[in-house]
């Protein structure tokens, strides 16, 4: 085998792996230099889906490609978060249109395509993986979305995290709490919601995992 189709079979191999893309770093790990990454990419055989991240033109974009793509030009730090969370927890409130994730403050990656959120930490506790990917966990995506849903679909995300059995209210409660509300969008629809399944004055349906 020349060492340009063994190149290709290791990308090839990590792409299967990543939900269709690899970096422009294993490129080079692989054997690519520079100008041979630039050079596929102009003649069409490698598309940029973000900057320094790749698919092949043979594979088609997905939801999932997508958001490897982000998690892997945002950096090791980042996970997907808010409304991208939601799709891979199969919460309502999620999106499909758009990428969001969280990286600490002190980065700022920047892409038209993805939302990023900087956060003033991301603890290993708000951060699991979901088919191979850094997602935040229940509690913190529940807790996210109150920044970011109205308040019909944060009602709908809980009553689901809940039936699921995902995590239970006090989860919630207590990351909150952890974590710190000040500052934070939507803290005060949360713990509403929140204390209202404590006195049960929410459906059946919430009051699940409670």
């Amino acid at each position: 085998m020349s060492s340009t189709l063994a190149a290709e079979a290791c990308l090839a191999r990590a792409a299967v792996e990543q939900h269709g893309v690899f970096t422009r770093d294993q490129a080079r790990a692989a054997g690519f230099n520079g100008p041979g990454i630039e050079r596929r990419v102009r003649a069409g055989a490698w598309v940029r889906v973000l900057p320094r991240v790749y698919r092949h033109a043979a594979t088609p974009p997905s939801r999932l490609l997508l958001f490897s793509a982000a998690v892997r030009w945002a950096g090791s730090a980042s996970a997907l978060s808010h409304t991208s969370a939601a799709a891979l927890w199969r919460l309502p409130g999620a999106r499909f249109d758009r990428t969001e994730l969280i990286v600490p403050v002190a980065r700022s990656p920047r892409a038209g395509s993805v939302v990023v959120h900087r956060v003033a930490r991301v603890d290993a506790a708000d951060v699991v993986r979901v088919r191979g990917l850094a997602v935040t966990a229940p509690a913190r995506t529940l807790i996210d979305l109150a920044a970011v849903l109205p308040d019909r679909d944060l009602e709908r995300a809980l009553s689901h995290a809940f039936g699921l059995q995902l995590v239970g209210p006090g989860v919630v409660e207590r990351r909150l709490a952890e974590i710190g509300s000040a500052g934070r969008p939507g803290v005060a629809r949360l713990r509403a919601l929140l204390r209202a399944i404590g006195s049960g004055r929410w459906g059946a349906s919430a009051r699940m995992a409670g």
